[in-house]
């Protein structure tokens, strides 16, 4: 038989005092949620991308402020009219130089209607001679304040009626639900005529339909969300220990649907800067002079034969605009649930 191979003392070396080895320790720093969150937003090219493009929209949409004005987007300027894109630098480019088409010829229209040199027009002008550069940047500031107006009902009935439908339950919750259905059951087109056989069209009519019906859809997702976690034990504990409902609600089941409330509001947003546009785009909306993207889209497709670009400048800004909403609340749905992530 083999001999047992046996050690002697000699064979191990002792660590000096205060050295220790312990290689199946894992280093990594601590992160709370938010900073776990944005690590994984940042990893979405497309959410970045869209979350910037949001940030300069507001910045240059509520920026502006101070130096456009009503005043200045209804006054008209008829030896302006219908003047094409015409952006210093460019000239070598037609339809960015003061040149537009006519008859199969690129024709300088802005020296055929003696516009001063030193006189540009970004995106062109309208058929009232109109900068549509400035009335698209105060279109699209109109359409974010219905944004946020529709924000504004999610975050605040929409979540509140939604915790306290799936705190309460039975009865009460059963009522509640009722109540959202009806609602629900009413299109939003009907609700904006009934408001403008009392209203004329305009913002008010808007943000009243947008009161009444934006806010359901949040409701119901925090309703499903609250009724899973007032069974989990830490909701249990602090009723127990006697804390009241508002605190409970406050402390504990708002910071747990922070990432519902965030997503759906990402979602709202686009839906209600639509909402607007359409309702302008068919006439029972904002209406002119007063502009927005649904109004310049209604005036550009009129001319849309012969001047395609009063329609296509407003058309994709609200194009970016929507789609950078979309591609952000996919982004923050990934962040918050990576396991939604297909």
């Amino acid at each position: 038989m083999e001999e047992k191979l046996k050690l002697s003392p000699d064979s191990f070396e002792p660590l000096a005092k205060g050295e220790a080895q312990d290689n199946e320790k894992i280093a990594a720093p601590s992160l709370t949620f938010t900073q776990d969150v944005w690590l994984r937003l940042k990893k979405n090219k497309g959410a970045v991308v869209s979350l910037i493009v949001i940030l300069l929209m507001v910045i240059v949409a509520f920026g502006s402020t101070p130096f456009i004005n009503k005043s200045t987007l209804v006054k008209s300027q008829p030896q302006y009219a219908n003047l094409p894109a015409k952006v210093p630098g460019l000239d070598a480019i037609n339809g960015l130089n003061g040149k537009i088409k006519q008859g199969g010829v690129w024709v300088d229209a802005y020296a055929k209607n003696d516009v001063p040199k030193d006189k540009y027009f970004y995106l062109g002008t309208d058929y009232l001679g109109r900068s549509l550069a400035q009335r698209i940047i105060y279109g699209t500031k109109v359409s974010l304040i219905v944004a946020l107006v529709a924000t504004f009902f999610d975050l605040t009935v929409g979540v509140a009626y939604g915790i306290i439908s799936g705190w309460k339950g039975g009865r009460v919750d059963n009522v509640m639900q009722r109540i959202i259905e009806i609602i629900s059951s009413i299109p939003n087109l009907v609700i904006v005529v009934l408001m403008l056989v009392v209203l004329k069209p305009g913002m008010t009519s808007i943000i009243l339909a947008i009161a009444i019906s934006s806010w359901t859809t949040m409701a119901r997702m925090i309703r499903a969300e609250t009724l899973s976690l007032k069974t989990q034990e830490y909701v249990l504990a602090a009723r127990t220990l006697g804390e009241s409902p508002t605190k409970i609600a406050w402390k504990h089941l708002v910071p747990n649907l922070s990432s519902i409330i965030i997503i759906q509001t990402m979602y709202t947003i686009p839906s209600a800067i639509f909402f607007e546009a359409f309702l302008s785009f068919i006439g029972i909306g904002i209406t002119a002079p007063e502009t927005s993207l649904g109004v310049l889209l209604n005036e550009g497709q009129k001319n849309f034969q012969f001047l395609p670009y009063q329609m296509w400048y407003p058309a994709i800004v609200l194009c970016v605009l929507m789609i950078a909403f979309n591609l952000l609340g996919d982004g923050l749905r990934d962040a918050f649930d990576p396991k939604t992530r297909r």
